[in-house]
């Protein structure tokens, strides 16, 4: 790894990096493939530090395999630092792994000890030892290893906590040793009891304002909330909003307070887990919109593939039905909108169900209020909407009993939409699994037979008639 000309560097920290548009981000970007693609890197690592560090990160890891090699290659520890520290913990590994050990190590020095753990723990297990053994940090960081990654653990940077019956004085020396060790949050001080239990907090501005000799246990507040290291992540971000909490109190097996979690870290955390759970609804992986073409396949097709099987599925059940199709062909011209219809209401509920156990609004027991909701909603849209389509496939084909026949399964298939949108999410939950996983593929497979079986089946029973 080479080291930014001091020069550069001097004037990078003194101004920062340029207020710029997003056109003049996406020039800079552009100039910084230009300057790769004509091997004058030196001008393209000038012109990648004019940028935020978020922008950076766009273009590092929207650059090809050699092209980010170079530019890594030409760029110092520090420079590298807040690029890692803008990635999700995978693609900063993906990025470390172009590195040396001793310059992943040098770039880890750089980040707060939470982000190194991430990071750590998104490595393979060898290039993670041999980071951390050229660490000069470690210490920080060990302690972060041992908790998972989507942990309130992983989340946390380590603290200490001040004693109810300390100084606001004493407070403030406490402060002032966290921030020389580069340890936990700057807002508030947490008043711990004699056993080291989180009991309430302060905010740096009313100890600042109090006199010295001024206790904490008359400045604190009650704590409002705080979870143990094993707490997952969405819990986590669930409390701070809830209850409006500008940091959130960690504590260990024994209760006794051991670290704190920021709550812009715990948003960040709510959006990474609102995209996660869009993308498995979807049948995808992790994926950005430039995303390298052999990570896109490979997180797209496998459930593609499964997506077409389910088609077979739908199809086979049509084709049980050739003969009714055959003698009424106005048939196949509507099964578009019952299957149609049904999978729109039936995303529609588990987009709700889905969001709604992400934020803790669906415990256990709201399971079963969910699924009688959504099946009443079923049955008042499928009325509504059966009696609409019923009266203009009527007009349309000039027979009122193809019209109602359509309505009825309409009607059915949007009571099967709610009562399955809700059902799937909620039985993945009960087995233990993800409930966003793949989710829109059984909503829609489910919605798409029941509608043929529903519609096709009511037509073959009536098919004399409509013939």
């Amino acid at each position: 790894m080479a080291e930014t000309p001091e020069s550069e560097r001097e004037r990078i920290e003194e101004a920062g990096p340029a207020v710029v548009s997003g056109q003049m981000v996406e020039d800079t970007a552009e100039a910084v493939r230009g300057f790769l693609e004509g091997e004058r890197v030196g001008e393209a690592v000038r012109a990648l530090l004019t940028l935020h560090p978020a922008d950076q990160a766009d273009v590092v890891l929207d650059a090809t395999g050699e092209e980010r090699g170079a530019l890594l290659e030409a760029m110092d520890a520090a420079a590298v630092a807040p690029v890692l520290e803008e990635l999700e913990p995978e693609d900063a590994a993906e990025v470390a792994r172009l590195l040396a050990p001793e310059d992943v190590a040098s770039a880890l020095d750089e980040l707060a000890p939470d982000v190194a753990a991430d990071i750590l723990h998104a490595l393979p297990s060898d290039q993670a030892e041999a980071a951390l053994a050229g660490m000069s940090e470690a210490e920080e960081v060990i302690p972060l290893l041992q908790y998972p990654d989507e942990t309130a653990g992983g989340l946390m940077s380590r603290v200490s906590g001040a004693r109810a019956d300390a100084t606001a004085e004493m407070a403030l020396d406490l402060l002032r040793l966290m921030a020389s060790e580069e340890r936990g949050a700057t807002n508030v001080v947490f008043a711990v009891d004699d056993d080291g239990r989180p009991v309430g907090y302060v905010s740096i501005r009313r100890i600042a304002l109090a006199r010295p000799r001024a206790l904490v246990a008359d400045l604190m507040r009650p704590l409002q909330a705080s979870v143990d290291t094993g707490a997952d992540q969405e819990e986590c971000a669930r409390l701070v909003e809830r209850y409006d909490l500008s940091e959130l109190a960690v504590t260990n097996a024994s209760g006794a307070l051991v670290g704190v979690i920021d709550a812009e870290d715990l948003r960040d955390v709510a959006v990474a887990e609102a995209s996660e759970d869009m993308f498995r609804m979807a049948g995808m992986g992790k994926e950005r919109p430039l995303s390298s073409f052999r990570r896109s396949v490979r997180s797209r097709a496998p459930w593609l593939a499964l997506n077409l099987l389910t088609t077979f599925a739908a199809a086979g059940v049509i084709s049980m039905f050739e003969s009714t199709i055959a003698r009424v062909a106005a048939l196949a011209v509507f099964l578009p909108v019952v299957a149609g219809q049904g999978g729109i209401g039936g995303t529609q509920t588990l987009t709700l169900a889905v969001r709604g156990m992400a934020l803790g609004e669906i415990g256990a027991r709201r399971g079963r209020r969910l699924l009688v909701r959504e099946a009443a909603l079923g049955v008042f849209n499928g009325a509504f909407l059966g009696a609409l389509v019923a009266l203009g496939a009527a007009l349309w084909q000039g027979s009122p009993l193809l019209g109602l026949i359509l309505g009825l399964a309409m009607f059915g298939n949007m009571i099967v939409a709610g009562v399955v949108g809700a059902g799937v999410p909620l039985a993945l939950r009960r087995l233990g699994q993800d409930p966003a996983v793949s989710s829109a593929v059984v909503v829609t497979t489910a919605t798409d037979v029941m509608g043929f079986l529903l519609f096709l089946g009511l037509a073959t029973l009536a098919i004399d008639r409509l013939a």
